[in-house]
């Protein structure tokens, strides 16, 4: 009998352990908004590896409100959250739920864009320099002589000041010699077409320049320039872009768009979710490289960007199942 109870005894502290080892792998995801449909796919792919791995996703969304986003994360905490990976409204502000998240000892992982804060435990990104380089090289080799037109997102966005760094980094040597003019440098307030499609109606209307290249950051803000360009210029004008969208490629196999930056989702995603579950548990973060943005430095693992144009889209999006030829509309 007395077997038989320690026996129970044993069964049930075992279970409460388990239990509580499992409920203590609540990891929190904080998204900016949907404003590019690319977020839900990095939110299913995130949640998917956290519930592979045994943890407990808990998701919270502030559709592009900064403040709002610092409630989330004070809520994401108070539900019991052991890590929180976010994807910040805004760059600066963020850095007040680090603090928050560090009072309460909750690690934080930055996810895509930077947030400005040395408390980080980690930023998992790609390469964003590099993005606005491969950017800007890829236009220089089409247009090496030419007007140059800018569009890029807000400033708010970390992502945003290093693809501008790396794209001056590329061009002001070639504004210097007077190979190319920069004709409009457009720092948007959002990542969106509209404002592009337009900022470009404005600058059309109102310069008698016109543009042999269009810088834009991402595919949203080039899909805005494109529906804003005269028909006579349709496919005559290099136009970059970022983030291998639907749109983006089509526009590439019509002609309309030069090129793409794509950044893999899926490789970035599952980095992310494991290492959330690795902070969760309390183990260290290996594999990290320093990165500095102003006065701050922090741990990050950074993936390399692949440019994609109408030679390598198969070989590229298509063969990764980022995008099918039906969809593309082949």
């Amino acid at each position: 009998m007395k077997i038989n109870l320690f026996f129970k005894t044993l069964v049930f502290t075992f279970l409460c352990f388990f239990s509580l080892a499992v409920s203590g792998q609540k990891v929190g995801l904080l998204l900016d908004s949907y404003i590019l449909d690319r977020w839900y796919l990095d939110q299913k792919l995130f949640m998917d590896r956290v519930k592979e791995l045994g943890g407990e996703p808990l998701l919270e969304v502030a559709y592009g409100d900064t403040l709002e986003q610092l409630k989330l994360g004070k809520k994401l905490i108070d539900a019991g959250a052991k890590v929180l990976v976010i994807v910040p409204t805004d760059g600066k502000q963020a850095a007040r739920i680090v603090a928050m998240a560090k009072a309460s000892k909750v690690p934080v992982i930055s996810y895509d864009r930077l947030i400005l804060s040395n408390d980080l435990s980690l930023y998992v990104s790609y390469n964003n320099e590099k993005v606005g380089s491969l950017q800007a090289g890829y236009a220089l080799k089409k247009m090496p002589v030419g007007n140059y037109l800018l569009f890029n997102g807000p400033v708010s966005d970390n992502n945003a000041i290093q693809f501008a760094k790396g794209q001056h980094k590329i061009l002001d040597p070639q504004v210097k010699k007077g190979k190319i003019k920069i004709i409009g440098d457009f720092v948007m307030a959002d990542w969106g077409e509209l404002n592009a499609l337009t900022k470009m109606d404005e600058f059309l209307s109102s310069s008698k320049e016109r543009p042999n290249v269009v810088i834009a950051a991402n595919d949203a803000l080039a899909s805005g320039a494109i529906q804003s360009l005269p028909q006579d210029l349709l496919g005559k004008v290099v136009i970059t872009g970022q983030d291998a969208d639907l749109t983006a490629l089509k526009n590439i196999v019509a002609g309309n768009q030069s090129m793409t930056v794509y950044k893999p989702i899926k490789p970035l995603a599952i980095m992310a979710a494991d290492m959330a579950i690795n902070l969760a548990k309390g183990k260290a973060v290996k594999g990290t490289t320093k990165l500095t943005s102003g006065s701050v430095t922090v741990n990050a693992i950074l993936l390399d960007p692949i440019v994609v144009d109408k030679t390598n889209y198969k070989e590229t999006v298509v063969k990764d199942g980022h995008a099918t030829l039906s969809d593309i509309g082949e």
